[in-house]
């Protein structure tokens, strides 16, 4: 069957969905070919990691940030009659693609950012700060994109990894003596994000049933632990001996207990970055309290919404 999992991408229509999407006017412009000459899913993955994504991780300009709302919108119009599931040659570097935005990830998934919530229309274009350039859409259409792209479970790896790197690194940047909404602000993002993803994994549990989970989840479970560097001191590396501190806590759980692992990741990595910045004991208890009862509440919307 060509690996772990590969036998759901065979009965899917996905061939369709490439074709379709290697048509559509909204990213044709952006991909620099003529029509249909990227139906074939993995020169449509290449172009659109092209497209999106720039020489620097994480910078982009306002053309590629455009080419990745376009593309978004348009694989959640292409995707929304449920045909099929998309191509692991597409999945992945739409995941990919999407990693890279992920400090617009955290702004669009959690309710509250206003300026995201406007900028999320469809004919509302990228902006740029001093912060730098920005992509913004509704979140029900994200989830539902983060949803298809998660049938592959390389692709889901490289969406909750990148978000558990994305957070070791937010939190190790708070000074020890900051005021308390740097921490909080932090913790209710990743929080939210993770319940999120959470709860995407629940929904390809149910959608695969008991034999497709268990490939999926297998599958999921070795590329998450199969290799785990060295555990830093947190003086030495903040952000890596945060991060990898869970990954050993989820290595050392038995694969059936994968998705238990998931839902507390937020707290456990908040627990790891108290316990080594020395934070005082009550902050330490809030942020675990903020971000238990914000992972729940990520991953109890995201059902609700993928419903």
């Amino acid at each position: 069957m060509g690996g772990i999992g590969g036998w759901f991408y065979l009965r899917s229509s996905s061939t369709d969905y490439c074709e379709e999407l290697s048509q559509d006017k909204r990213i044709q412009g952006f991909l620099g070919s003529g029509r249909g000459e990227n139906s074939d899913c993995s020169r449509l993955g290449s172009a659109i990691r092209r497209a999106t994504t720039g020489d620097k991780a994480g910078r982009h300009t306002l053309r590629q940030a455009q080419a990745m709302k376009n593309v978004l919108v348009a694989v959640n119009d292409v995707t929304s009659e449920g045909r099929g599931r998309l191509d692991e040659a597409l999945a992945v570097p739409l995941a990919e693609a999407i990693s890279d935005y992920m400090p617009d990830v955290y702004q669009i998934l959690p309710p509250g950012n206003i300026d995201y919530v406007r900028a999320g229309v469809d004919s509302e274009p990228p902006w740029q700060d001093d912060d730098g350039v920005h992509m913004s859409m509704f979140s029900v259409s994200l989830i539902r994109v983060m949803r298809h792209i998660s049938d592959s479970p390389a692709a889901y790896v490289e969406l909750r990894d990148t978000v558990s790197q994305h957070a070791a690194a937010l939190f190790a940047t708070v000074p020890r003596e900051g005021e308390e909404w740097r921490f909080e602000s932090p913790t209710r993002e990743t929080a939210y994000v993770l319940g999120a993803l959470d709860a995407v994994a629940e929904d390809v549990r149910k959608d695969l049933g008991d034999d497709g989970w268990k490939d999926w989840s297998t599958d999921v479970f070795s590329r998450m632990t199969k290799t785990t560097s060295p555990l830093p001191s947190y003086g030495d590396d903040p952000a890596g001996h945060i991060e990898i501190s869970w990954r050993q806590r989820l290595r050392a759980a038995d694969q059936k207990n994968m998705l238990t692992r998931f839902e507390t990741q937020a707290t456990d990595m908040v627990q790891v970055w108290g316990k080594s910045a020395a934070l005082h004991s009550e902050l330490q208890q809030s942020l675990l309290k903020t971000a238990r009862d914000v992972s729940v509440l990520g991953l109890h919307e995201t059902a609700r919404d993928l419903s």
